[in-house]
């Protein structure tokens, strides 16, 4: 095949994206906590049950730790995808804040924000207890 014949060929190809959507990405560890935003003369309302905690390996806990599920993160969209919250959705305003999303896409009024310094790794997960009891 003549140089010309596969340079062609190379340049005319239209561009790959890994992901439709925005690149794949993971939020903060540890404590979300979820309010409705306050104006000039009043503070935040505190929506403790609507908060979550974040683990290692794109999955949440709820406020109260007995259950939780995945999400996905692509570009800027935060999707619960199982669990008790499945189908809710955020967009990422910046690595510690998320706002909800109805399910027309518009701005519910209800921000999350994360709670103390970021962390990774496992260091933000309850300790493992072993079945055999040797810890």
């Amino acid at each position: 095949m003549p140089v010309s014949c596969l340079l062609l060929a190379i340049t005319a190809a239209p561009p790959a994206f890994a992901t439709p959507g925005g690149d794949l990405s993971t939020l903060h560890n540890g404590r979300w906590t979820c309010e409705m935003p306050g104006t000039a003369v009043s503070q935040p309302k505190p929506e403790a049950s609507e908060g979550f905690r974040i683990m290692p390996d794109s999955s949440y806990r709820t406020p109260d730790g007995t259950s939780g599920g995945g999400y996905l993160l692509l570009g800027r969209a935060l999707t619960f995808t199982s669990g008790p919250y499945n189908g809710r959705r955020f967009e990422a305003q910046s690595a510690s804040t998320v706002l909800q999303l109805d399910s027309d896409g518009r701005r519910t009024g209800l921000r999350c924000v994360r709670v103390g310094p970021p962390v990774g790794g496992f260091s933000d997960a309850p300790q493992a207890v072993l079945t055999d009891g040797s810890n």
